[in-house]
């Protein structure tokens, strides 16, 4: 019973780690470039993307797991990685809503940014090629705080089996190839509407993604110093995910909503 709770745990932190803020608006990029190069993998920058990350996260899980027993990393370095999702949450929060005031003001399109991205070679920002796009989604998973969540179901789940740490990666790469992909369909329809009505539906993408940067920095922050405030982490996922779903509908909705008004005008 202890190993399906695990699995359904790891499968949680699958969906809810797909809503990084830094994964999205790596997705909204590549997403938008591949649509006006006439890509194929348009609508599946998503998959691809968590495909490479979930890949390396479970390549992690199944080395740390045969290879490792009874090690964990130090407390500081749990901190440190606690400290540098708030941080970084906090900062995608404030760059995003910089660029969504700018960019009204300007009558700019408004893009997602994100912090990973910008270390991220120029020639994998915009591309088409497939195994790039995984490569890059690999690359993200060497994040301190990846790293530092995987290490403690991988010993968590040593003890249950040689590759059952192999499996819980596999699991996760599921659950976060699910959220991954529904943004890729996401992004994918705003860009495919007319330019006023794709830009609007961008921008109020934009600011659920403002709002969750900084909802979860501020949770982090606080439950670090309180943690008898903390949730379960598998209802705080499963509301995250419920969060994209219900976004995506009501983007779906309005955007519906908009083309039908601007049928009828004419």
């Amino acid at each position: 019973m202890e190993t399906v709770s695990l699995f359904l745990l790891v499968f949680v932190l699958g969906l809810r780690h797909g809503l990084d803020a830094d994964h999205l608006a790596f997705i909204d990029g590549q997403t938008r470039y591949n649509w006006r190069m006439g890509s194929p993998f348009a609508r599946w920058v998503g998959t691809l993307f968590s495909f490479g990350h979930g890949g390396m996260v479970a390549l992690t899980a199944g080395i740390l797991g045969m290879v490792i027993k009874n090690f964990s990393f130090p407390a500081y370095f749990d901190n440190f990685a606690s400290w540098v999702s708030i941080i970084s949450l906090f900062l995608i929060g404030t760059l995003n809503t910089y660029n969504l005031l700018r960019t009204k003001n300007n009558k700019e399109e408004f893009q997602l940014s994100g912090l990973k991205g910008k270390f991220i070679p120029k020639v994998a920002k915009g591309t088409t090629n497939p195994f790039l796009i995984i490569l890059v989604g690999a690359l993200f998973a060497l994040a301190a705080e990846t790293v530092s969540q995987t290490a403690v179901w991988s010993m968590a789940a040593s003890n249950s089996g040689k590759y059952t740490p192999l499996f819980l990666g596999l699991v996760f790469m599921f659950g976060m190839m699910i959220t991954d992909t529904i943004d890729s369909m996401i992004v994918y329809k705003m860009v495919n509407q007319s330019s006023k009505i794709g830009q609007a539906a961008s921008r109020l993408m934009g600011w659920m993604i403002v709002f969750l940067s900084y909802g979860v920095s501020f949770y982090l922050a606080f439950t670090f110093f309180n943690p008898w405030a903390e949730l379960d982490f598998e209802i705080v996922g499963i509301i995250l995910f419920i969060f994209l779903v219900t976004s995506f509908i009501f983007i779906s909705f309005r955007s519906k909503r908009q083309i039908h008004e601007i049928n009828t005008t004419n």
